[in-house]
């Protein structure tokens, strides 16, 4: 499987995750902004969202999520590395070295937003494999 195939068979299984609200390029935020007005007026939105970097026999997976306020979002990213890692293994037959998911946008809580924080920061979550 190309990592380009990976990385959409993980998209769509990272999107099926309950309280997951988008997915995002762990590029930086500037390509991040650049893909959102794209996607606003309409024109094609990335599919190879989710990072697969392949150094020798190491595979890391990376992948930006926005979460809602419904669910804890430490379980929401738990689930998220799961479902990558059981993805990797059944694709790939070997288990990915490092899964890293970070929360970039939290929609839908109550109390105002502070736009000093910026989206990405949120801390990224790592399991090493």
């Amino acid at each position: 499987m190309s990592d380009e195939a990976l990385s959409r068979a993980l998209t769509d299984r990272i999107r099926s995750v309950p309280g997951v609200t988008g997915v995002y390029p762990t590029r930086p935020i500037v390509h991040a902004a650049a893909e959102a007005v794209a996607s606003t007026f309409a024109l094609q939105e990335p599919d190879v969202l989710v990072d697969v970097h392949r150094d020798g026999s190491a595979l890391r997976i990376g992948a930006g999520i926005a979460v809602d306020d419904a669910r804890p979002a430490p379980e929401t990213v738990r689930e998220v590395g799961e479902r990558i890692r059981d993805l990797v293994d059944e694709r790939t037959g070997a288990p990915a070295d490092l899964v890293e998911v970070t929360i970039r946008l939290v929609e839908g809580i109550g109390g105002p937003v502070d736009e000093s924080a910026g989206p990405d920061a949120g801390e990224p979550a790592a399991t090493p494999g």
